[in-house]
């Protein structure tokens, strides 16, 4: 009973005070630059609330608290004067300022010593030096300024850089201001050798992706590109890669890693949407550490209303995890969209590897049994199918891009000579680029493609080009520009040409509007015209990825005015 009553007690002394308490709001007179009054306010705002703004104290703080701001700006001969209007509930305390004549900066005094004064990084720092003689002075911008020496010293490895000397000499008689930036790099320490506080099981993998060699100057990004790739081998819960200063052999620096191994297996479930294929469930069973060679192994299971598929990939690393591996691959896959049912079995062993240019190229050859209908044409195709790839994907800005592209190229074949049903000769190349400038983002992006083979019909469904849609052109149904035949069944084409184009205009911190033009068609022998999409779309940048949604009209008759067209996920 003592516990409730006191409670209340301190609840009825909360109210109390809490009413006691005034609210107070500023109003800024004298000032005309934006920046001047957000810093002026900034300050206010944090003062503490009084009982009542009309008392000389809290008016005496007011006034110093607003010198200061107008200082952190180079306002050193300001005058303030404050008053208060308004009951002791609702009170508005307006500061009248006169600013007075702005300090400048008549000197500047930058100096670079050290190792440092050799690095590029460094000399074009010193030549795009934020602050200049003759600016006026910004004690924010001066300590900004100053922090990029020692931000890009962290960056290149001169751990042991300082300055000898940052001032700032003010002369409020004549407004006039000296900096003095004197800054000493010092050595550029070296990456050494990698060390472990614990046992891994991975470790020989861990260093068949290092990407630096001992005594190679240290550099951030390096060892974040080292850190990202660990992270890709899917073999590791958690990764901490630190350069280790206690233990600095001269100019080598021990690069400490702690590393915690995922679970045995994890499972992953999910709903996706396009408009495409509608809602969409996935799910995933991995197991990313198999045995001491670093084998893994992964099954996904995705499911739709037109096409379920299920498939599985058991990888086994050569000379590194990422970059150099054997897969072996089986899936099975059922489709029943637009003219097309079928079902699909295949089964590939792939080799892949890293080029010196960063280029991935696969070499593999994939059995393929597919059986169905293709519009009126039932077929029962069993391929051979050894082929090459090359692909590149290159993206900065996390998991919403801000620029990147990729490019895939691959070509492969089947004769009746190797045990398969027909011959047939595929190639195909797809690119996109995205590019930011001052937040105006532009997407390009273009797809080829061609079949050789002495019928389409002796094609596989699957292998055939189709296009139209979320990820081709806007403003048509999934997959429906191809050739029909005379009952207006789709057949699939032979060759395949799309290109589009988009810009997105900033209206907010992670929201664009943008406009599109698509275009494009799968043929067998370009006679007919090319399929043109245009509209609008809004994308917001989300925690999850990209979310895009668009409004398509096609140009050409299809025999609807418009199409919507809503995709979540990376662009790339």
């Amino acid at each position: 009973m003592k516990k409730i009553y006191k409670f209340c007690l301190y609840c009825l002394l909360a109210g109390l005070s809490f009413n006691a308490v005034a609210a107070v709001t500023f109003e800024v007179k004298g000032i005309e630059d934006s920046k001047v009054i957000t810093n002026l306010k900034a300050f206010l705002n944090g003062l503490s609330v009084p009982e009542n703004a009309d008392n000389e104290a809290y008016l005496n703080e007011v006034v110093k608290v607003s010198k200061e701001s107008l200082v952190a700006l180079g306002y050193y001969q300001t005058k303030v004067v404050t008053s208060v209007n308004g009951d002791e509930k609702k009170q508005i305390v307006t500061v009248d300022v006169e600013l007075g004549t702005r300090t400048s900066i008549i000197t500047l005094d930058l100096k670079l010593t050290g190792e440092a004064l050799k690095n590029k990084n460094f000399q074009q720092l010193l030549l795009d030096f934020p602050i200049k003689e003759g600016q006026f002075l910004d004690h924010g911008e001066y300590e900004s300024a100053k922090s990029r020496f020692r931000s890009l010293a962290q960056r290149y490895g001169y751990f042991d850089a300082k300055y000898k000397k940052s001032s700032v000499e003010v002369t409020q008689k004549n407004n006039t201001a000296i900096i003095h930036l004197w800054f000493d790099s010092g050595i550029r320490y070296q990456f050494g050798e990698l060390i472990f506080d614990t046992e891994t099981p991975a470790e020989k993998f861990i260093h068949s992706l290092v990407n630096f060699k001992v005594s190679d100057p240290f550099d951030i990004s390096i060892l974040n590109a080292f850190n990202q790739d660990l992270n890709k081998t899917g073999y590791f819960k958690s990764i901490t890669i630190l350069p280790d200063m206690q233990k600095k052999n001269g100019r080598k620096i021990p690069i400490h890693v702690i590393t915690y191994m995922q679970p045995e297996d994890s499972f992953n479930a999910g709903i996706g949407f396009s408009t495409d294929e509608g809602i969409r469930g996935k799910f995933r069973w991995t197991r990313p550490w198999i045995n001491q060679y670093g084998h893994s192994f992964e099954t996904n299971i995705t499911a739709s209303i037109p096409k379920q598929e299920a498939s599985a990939t058991y990888k086994i690393p050569l000379e590194d995890p990422l970059y150099n591996f054997f897969s072996i691959q089986a899936g099975y896959k059922v489709l029943d969209q637009n003219d097309t049912d079928t079902k699909q079995s295949v089964v590939g062993f792939n080799r892949h590897w890293r080029l010196d240019n960063d280029w991935l190229r696969t070499i593999y050859i994939r059995f393929d049994n597919e059986t169905g209908s293709q519009g009126q044409q039932e077929f029962d195709t069993a391929l051979i199918l050894p082929g090459i790839s090359f692909s590149r994907i290159r993206s900065k800005g996390g998991i919403n891009i801000d620029w990147g592209d990729k490019l895939l190229i691959y070509s492969e074949f089947a004769n009746e000579n190797l045990f398969s049903t027909d011959d047939v000769v595929k190639i195909y190349g797809q690119s996109k680029i995205i590019r930011t400038y001052s937040g105006h983002q532009f997407l390009a992006s273009a797809e080829a493609g061609a079949i050789l083979s002495d019928s389409i019909y002796n094609v596989p469904s699957s292998m055939r080009f189709f296009t139209g849609g979320d990820q081709s052109i806007r403003g048509y149904d999934y997959e429906e520009i191809a050739p029909r035949d005379s009952e207006n069944y789709l057949i699939g084409g032979s060759y395949l040409a799309t290109a589009s184009l988009e810009y997105r205009f900033p209206i907010a911190q992670k929201w664009k509007i943008a406009a599109f033009t698509d275009l494009g068609t799968a043929t067998d022998d370009f006679s007919e015209p090319l399929s043109i999409g245009t509209g609008v779309g809004v994308v917001w940048a989300s925690p999850v990825g990209p979310i895009r949604f668009y409004v398509a009209a096609p140009l050409t008759d299809t025999g609807d005015a418009f199409k919507i067209h809503l995709m979540i996920g990376p662009e790339l």
